[in-house]
């Protein structure tokens, strides 16, 4: 049987949800519609390095940071470089697909304690 099309939004509000049931802090910086001289946009107000930081920044017994991508998403290169970054920092970094939440391993993700190795989801630097 198909599954339902699951979109970021609400595949990150579902997140957010079990992880503040489980004890995570969790913090969002949501996207704002910004229009001058007629056009529009979405941006994101984090200043600096800002561009392609991602949805997600956790604590509990553990730094975790995710970037959720609902279905017919990608990742952008501000996004992978965001990543390896936290990755090349020691802190676990995922990227979040409905398939992911729907298997359950979001929750097991989230239900582990104590320092985790970075996730291999996306290579290292010095693997390419």
């Amino acid at each position: 049987m198909t599954q339902p099309v699951l979109r970021g939004k609400p595949l990150q509000a579902a997140i957010i949800d079990l992880a503040r049931r489980l004890g995570w802090r969790v913090a969002h910086f949501p996207p704002i519609s910004t229009t001058r001289g007629g056009k529009s946009w979405w941006l994101t107000p984090v200043a600096a390095d800002g561009k392609g930081f991602l949805d997600l920044l956790m604590l509990r017994d553990r730094p975790l940071v995710m970037e959720v991508k609902g279905d017919g998403d990608y990742l952008k290169p501000d996004q992978e470089q965001w990543l390896l970054a936290w990755r090349l920092a020691g802190v676990e970094a995922h990227v979040i697909t409905p398939a992911m939440w729907r298997d359950g391993e979001v929750e097991a993700i989230l239900k582990r304690r104590g320092a985790v190795t970075p996730s291999d989801d996306l290579p290292h630097p010095e693997a390419a």
